[in-house]
C-alpha cells in the first residue's frame, strides 16, 4: 500500500482536489455561480482529474527508470518495489475509469463532446512521459499546461451547462479570471520543471534528453531561469497593484506568500550549483504554486468574512 501511494504521488492528486473545490467555494460560489453540478457529478469530476492525475505520475515512473536509478535511487518503485508489470496494470486502470468517469460525467450534464477531454488529457500524458518530455522545452510547456488545464475545466463543467444569454457575461467574466490563475500556475509550473531539470541533470544525460539544464549547462540554464522568475514577479506586482490592491488581505497574500518566495528563488538561483540546492528550489516552487492556487479563495475572502 505504501509502494502504491507513492506511485500515484498522492500529496499530488489531492492539490488537484483542492484546486476545484477552491474554484467552486473560494470563486464561482462567492461570486454568486449556483455551480452546474451536482454533489455526485462533482464527484465524478474529482474522481476523473484525481486519477488522470494519478495515471500520469504512473506512467511517468514507468518511463523514468533509468534516468531515477541516477537521480533518485533510494526513491525508485518500478522495478523495486513494483513491478513493470504491475505499474503498467496499475496506470491502465487509473486511465480507464478516469475516461468512463469523464464520459458519465459529460453524458449527464448533455454534453457528451467534453468527455473527449479526458481522452484527450490521457492521450498526451502518455506521450509526454514516453517521448516528448525528452525534447527541449516541449515536455515543460505541455506539463504546465496540464496544470493549468485543472483550473479551466473546473470552470468549463462548472459554468458551460448553466450558460444563458442572460448571464453569459456574467460567465465570461468568471472564466477570464480563471484564465489569469490559469497563467499563474503555468508560469509558476514551468519554472518548477525547468529547475527540476537542473536537480536532474545527470540522470537525464544518462536518459538522452535534451533539456535546458543539459542544452546551456547547469549555472547558465539558472540565470536564465532567474530573469525569466523575475519577469514572473513583475507581472505579479502590475497585477496586485491593477486589480488586488483594494483587498488588504489578498494583497499582503501575494506579496509575502506568492512574491516574496519568488524573489527568494531569484536570489538561490543565481548561486545555486549542486543537487541539494535545486532541489530545496524545487520545493519552495510546489509551495508556491499551491499557495497560488489558494489564492483564487483569497481574493474573495471578504465574501466569508461580511
Amino acid at each position: 500500500m505504501t509502494a502504491f501511494l507513492k506511485i500515484i504521488r498522492w500529496p499530488n492528486i489531492l492539490m488537484t482536489i483542492l484546486t476545484q473545490l477552491v474554484i467552486i467555494y473560494g470563486l464561482l460560489i462567492p461570486y454568486g455561480v449556483d455551480p452546474a453540478l451536482n454533489w455526485w457529478q462533482l464527484l465524478l469530476l474529482i474522481t476523473a482529474t484525481g486519477m488522470l492525475t494519478a495515471s500520469g505520475n504512473v506512467i511517468n515512473d514507468i518511463y523514468d527508470v533509468t534516468i531515477d536509478q541516477v537521480n533518485k535511487p533510494e526513491k525508485l518503485l518500478v522495478s523495486k518495489s513494483i513491478s513493470e508489470k504491475s505499474a503498467y496494470n496499475l496506470y491502465f486502470i487509473l486511465t480507464i475509469l478516469a475516461v468512463v468517469c469523464g464520459f458519465m460525467l459529460a453524458n449527464s450534464i448533455h454534453k457528451p463532446i467534453l468527455s473527449s477531454v479526458f481522452i484527450g488529457v490521457a492521450f498526451v500524458l502518455y506521450l509526454y512521459a514516453s517521448s516528448l518530455k525528452a525534447m527541449l522545452f516541449i515536455g515543460n510547456i505541455l506539463i504546465s499546461l496540464l496544470v493549468a488545464l485543472v483550473i479551466l475545466i473546473t470552470g468549463i463543467f462548472e459554468l458551460f451547462p448553466s450558460i444563458t444569454p442572460e448571464n453569459q457575461l456574467a460567465f465570461k467574466f468568471l472564466m477570464e479570471r480563471l484564465l489569469e490563475f490559469g497563467l499563474l500556475a503555468f508560469l509558476i509550473n514551468l519554472v518548477r520543471e525547468w529547475v527540476k531539470d537542473c536537480e536532474d541533470v545527470n540522470g537525464d544525460k544518462v536518459g538522452g534528453r535534451n533539456t535546458l539544464a543539459i542544452a546551456l549547462g547547469r549555472t547558465r540554464a539558472a540565470k536564465c531561469i532567474a530573469v525569466f522568475t523575475m519577469g514572473i514577479v513583475i507581472l505579479l506586482g502590475w497585477y496586485v497593484y491593477e486589480y488586488i490592491y483594494p483587498n488588504d488581505i489578498a494583497t499582503y497574500y501575494f506579496l509575502f506568500l506568492i512574491i516574496g518566495p519568488l524573489l527568494f528563488v531569484i536570489i538561490k538561483l543565481w548561486t545555486a550549483e549542486n543537487q541539494e540546492e535545486f532541489h530545496l528550489l524545487s520545493s519552495v516552487l510546489k509551495v508556491v504554486l499551491l499557495l497560488g492556487i489558494l489564492s483564487i479563495g483569497i481574493v474573495r475572502i471578504n465574501y466569508y468574512l461580511n
